[in-house]
């Protein structure tokens, strides 16, 4: 965020809010249209601007994904009223036929467990999210910290990204299991009108908006080769950049002299074999920041003199990161 706003782009960001079981009930949809679509909505009465840039990380960019498939049906014949110009996907799956070492427990006794958990509690704790995702990589992410802090007593660095990473946020029961069944399970979202949100059958090939996609090598969470799936079901250009690193320092990679990561960038429309891909794409060091905001320059327009925050119909209500933090 700082990377962008330093570069002169105005930024506005959507927090996770923490649910409790009196939100059992929000679903996907709700997600995409009083979450996504209404921060779009702010952010563009807020400026003045008729569109935006569009970015979404991990499940965040599966949500967006889903939404610029419900923009493009229902701006089918007014296309150039989509509120959304181009977008980007951090680390995000669209295709769930190949989703990773996660794919050991995506079966149907396992989610019918998941949602007996959740019928009682009303929602998915964040840290039995984040359990499952460790013991895919348990001598890395369990053992390790066992080992060193309980056998050789020794105190591991603070680590300011590992701080973040622990943030845990709950998921609510009607939304996680839709999320879960009809994407995880039945991969329905890369099916043509094989999923029905906000009224509409979607179909991601209907997305005709410039991609700019990212995939960390190691990530374990997002494979880089099932998050590069998604530029053969889009219809717009795609640029894809693929970053040394897992999930989230492939992705939280700014700019450092000397540079400490590595990275891949190239057109990728309409591809489908990504290892043919990355064998024709030069080896680039340093950070993929900086090709992003090359990206992004070629298509925010002209700089103008930044907004003020908020506006009169959209006061300010608190300095950032905001209330949620606070919440438990």
């Amino acid at each position: 965020m700082r990377f962008l706003l330093d570069n002169g782009f105005s930024v506005f960001v959507t927090s996770w809010k923490n649910p409790t079981a009196a939100l059992s009930h929000l679903t996907f949809d709700d997600y995409l249209f009083k979450g996504a679509l209404a921060a779009i909505d702010v952010a563009r009465s807020i400026t003045g601007a008729p569109q935006v840039h569009a970015v979404g990380y991990c499940l965040g960019g599966t949500a967006l994904a889903a939404l610029m498939a419900w923009l493009n049906k229902e701006y089918d014949e007014r296309r150039e009223d989509i509120p959304v110009a181009h977008w980007t996907l951090l680390a995000s799956l669209v295709d769930f036929s190949r989703p990773g070492e996660i794919e050991v427990f995506v079966n149907e006794s396992a989610i019918a467990t998941v949602e007996n958990i959740v019928s009682t509690r009303g929602y998915l704790s964040g840290r039995a999210l984040a359990n499952t995702f460790r013991m895919l990589r348990p001598n890395s992410l369990i053992w390790h910290y066992f080992v060193h802090r309980y056998l050789y007593g020794e105190s591991v660095p603070a680590l300011n990204v590992l701080f973040w990473n622990m943030d845990y946020t709950r998921l609510p029961r009607a939304m996680h299991v839709f999320y879960l069944r009809e994407f995880y399970l039945r991969n329905k979202l890369v099916e043509k009108n094989g999923v029905t949100l906000g009224g509409h059958a979607i179909d991601l090939s209907r997305i005709a908006q410039p991609l700019y996609a990212v995939g960390a090598h190691e990530d374990h969470i997002a494979p880089w080769r099932a998050t590069f799936r998604t530029a053969s079901l889009v219809q717009g250009p795609v640029r894809y950049v693929l970053s040394s690193s897992g999930h989230i320092f492939g992705i939280i990679n700014p700019p450092v002299q000397p540079p400490k990561r590595e990275y891949w960038a190239g057109d990728a429309t309409h591809m489908i074999d990504a290892k043919a891909w990355r064998a024709r794409q030069p080896r680039l060091f340093g950070s993929w920041w900086e090709d992003w905001v090359g990206w992004l320059d070629q298509r925010c327009g002209p700089l103008r003199s930044a907004v003020p925050v908020g506006s009169s119909t959209y006061p300010t209500l608190c300095a950032a990161p905001g209330s949620y933090v606070h919440e438990t």
